[in-house]
Order: structure tokens, then C-alpha cells, then sequence
């Protein structure tokens, strides 16, 4: 159970951050093409619907499959509820990682179901208001946050193998 849940874990993990970065390094570029000038904010949607459809049920797959990686490795509900495990080393590396996976899951609901879909909306209807900029750079921000913050994440599972 724990090798196939931390193969699935990390297959899931190398998707989503593989599709910010991909997002970030081939599709920003890519739409400052000319023949994007009047359709940017219909390809961002179309994109974005679609990696976000994808991301959301990458999260869930990575909350079971990272419970039943700590179920495999012998936890149990009386070890997570214990301030013990908490305290010990992995416990507390363990919350940062879900501290951080938390922030993740507020921030891309911000950016999927509000940023991102008004920034695109307005990039073609009012591609050169004040409005548009904001939403944009917002939006943009939070997806690098994000991007920042699945690195964090790494970190942390790394943390939480090798010690």
C-alpha cells in the first residue's frame, strides 16, 4: 500500500508543479504571440479551466494517498492525534508540509474560480483598462505563489524521507 500510494503521491506532485512551470515557461510566452492579440483571455480560459480541473483532483488524490502513505508506513489515528508525533521531527515536518498545502488549497480556489476566470474575461473585452491590469497581475501573482509554494511542498517531502 505505501510504495503504490507514494508512487501515485509523487506522479501527482511532479503534474501539478510540471503544469505550473509549464504554464509559466511555455504558455505565458506563447500567448504574447500576434495571433493571440484578441483571443489571450480565451486561451488562458480554455487552459486554465482544463489544468485547473486537473489540479483539483490531483489535490484530492494527494490528500488519500498521503493518508495511506502514513497508514502504510504504521500510523495510526492515535499517533496523529498524540502531540508526541507532532513534536517529533517527521511530525513537525509533516505540518509544515500541510500548513503550506493548506495555503496551496485557499490560494488556487482564490485563483481557479475567481482571478484567473475575471482576468481572462476582461483580457479580451477590456484589454487595456485599469481593471484588467490589476486582475492580471493579481492573478499572475497568486499562480507564482503558488508555483513558490508547491516548491516549499517539495522541500518538505524531501525533508520527510531522508530526513
Amino acid at each position: 500500500m505505501y510504495f503504490w500510494s507514494a508512487y501515485i503521491h509523487i506522479l501527482m506532485a511532479m503534474f501539478w508543479i510540471g503544469g505550473m512551470l509549464f504554464t509559466a515557461a511555455v504558455l505565458v510566452p506563447v500567448s504574447r504571440d500576434k495571433m493571440f492579440e484578441h483571443r489571450r483571455g480565451y486561451l488562458f480560459k480554455k487552459a486554465g479551466t482544463i489544468f485547473s480541473r486537473i489540479s483539483w483532483v490531483i489535490f484530492l488524490l494527494m490528500i488519500v494517498t498521503g493518508v495511506t502513505m502514513l497508514l502504510g508506513m504504521g500510523y495510526g489515528m492515535d499517533d496523529l492525534m498524540s502531540s508526541h508525533f507532532w513534536g517529533s521531527a517527521y511530525g513537525s515536518a509533516l505540518m509544515g508540509k500541510l500548513h503550506i498545502f493548506s495555503l496551496v488549497l485557499i490560494l488556487s480556489g482564490i485563483h481557479d474560480f475567481w482571478l484567473g476566470p475575471k482576468a481572462a474575461e476582461l483580457m479580451d473585452h477590456e484589454p487595456d483598462s485599469t481593471l484588467t491590469r490589476r486582475f492580471r497581475k493579481a492573478s499572475s501573482w497568486v499562480g507564482r505563489i503558488n508555483l513558490l509554494l508547491g516548491l516549499i511542498i517539495l522541500y518538505y517531502a524531501i525533508v520527510l524521507v531522508r530526513g
